[in-house]
């Protein structure tokens, strides 16, 4: 297949979501009243999604298995325009699966994933994928793979590899590959794990850009939830604030961040502005109930900032 059209790869994960809602403030160890919804997600696949709605022709390199989980991830993607045919099937193996119960709020109380099929994701397999990664202007991975995949990848044909540590225990995946990647975005968490570090005041984020910089990182976002974005770059830093509002379901905002950051990339934007496209994007997100806003396009997010979305249930940006 002709790669001349790929803009962007995303490689990682590509999950089954199931989100737990509760109708009333959660109690620990008892069954709890709410509703439960399904949708496709994983980090790798819900950043192909955004990109994809967002008009950038993408592929998607992950694993699926035979069953019914990996045929609707397949269906999903085909029905987006997400290129998968350099991804791996897996007989026999179950495709991978996020659980997550949610707060009152509408963020996360607590989650649980199986993504070991995400191992047949190889260094060989990734060799294999050079022609297509050679293509791409910018290859967007998550640290659900195995260090050796992420090394592979930052040892291959493209020179911009955007990387999501996922979460501190997966961080430990990527630390010793810090200084190749040539943008991170990560929460406050997750960059005080790789910085080594805590992370309480502006000067701490300064000290955490430093250090990252000085390993070889180009370009780096952290995002702090309510307190905004804080970026930087060599002779450049800076914080855009978030969009106050009130979250359906916090799942999959941090990955439209991630593609939104792609696409400034690749369209050339200073850093600034490509925060101030991703908080928007993230919002958009924050107001969904699937892990990718149905809404997600380049008009739907140049318009956050005004009167609430159609059918938003009435919250407001302000």
């Amino acid at each position: 297949m002709n790669n001349q059209n790929i803009r962007a790869v995303a490689v990682g994960a590509a999950n089954i979501d199931v989100h737990g809602f509760p109708g009333q403030p959660l109690v620990m160890r008892d069954s709890n009243p709410g509703h439960i919804r399904t949708c496709p997600g994983g980090v790798a696949r819900n950043i192909a999604e955004n990109l994809a709605r967002l008009g950038v022709p993408v592929a998607l390199i992950t694993a699926l298995g035979n069953d019914t989980g990996g045929a609707s991830l397949r269906a999903s993607c085909r029905e987006l325009g997400i290129r998968l045919d350099r991804s791996v099937e897996v007989p026999g193996h179950p495709s991978s699966t996020y659980m997550a119960i949610m707060d009152e709020e509408g963020d996360m109380a607590l989650g649980l994933s199986d993504m070991r099929i995400l191992d047949h994701v190889t260094p060989e397999h990734l060799e294999s994928c050079a022609p297509l990664l050679a293509e791409a202007g910018v290859v967007a991975a998550d640290a659900c793979l195995t260090t050796e995949a992420l090394e592979r990848l930052v040892n291959g044909p493209c020179a911009k590899i955007f990387i999501d540590p996922v979460s501190i225990g997966k961080c430990r995946r990527m630390e010793r590959l810090l200084g190749r990647f040539y943008c991170v975005k990560m929460n406050r968490m997750e960059a005080a794990y790789l910085a080594g570090m805590t992370i309480e005041t502006g000067g701490d984020l300064d000290e955490t850009a430093r250090r990252m910089l000085a390993s070889g990182v180009k370009k780096l976002y952290i995002t702090l939830g309510a307190e905004g974005v804080f970026f930087a770059e060599e002779g450049n830093s800076g914080r855009v604030p978030a969009i106050p509002l009130l979250p359906v379901n916090a799942t999959g905002a941090g990955d439209a961040f991630t593609a939104a950051a792609v696409y400034g990339e690749l369209h050339g934007w200073t850093m600034e502005r490509t925060v101030r496209f991703a908080v928007k994007a993230s919002a958009l997100t924050l107001l969904s109930r699937d892990t990718v806003s149905e809404r997600m396009s380049m008009a739907a997010v140049e318009a956050v900032g005004g009167a609430a979305l159609p059918g938003d249930k009435g919250e407001r940006f302000s």
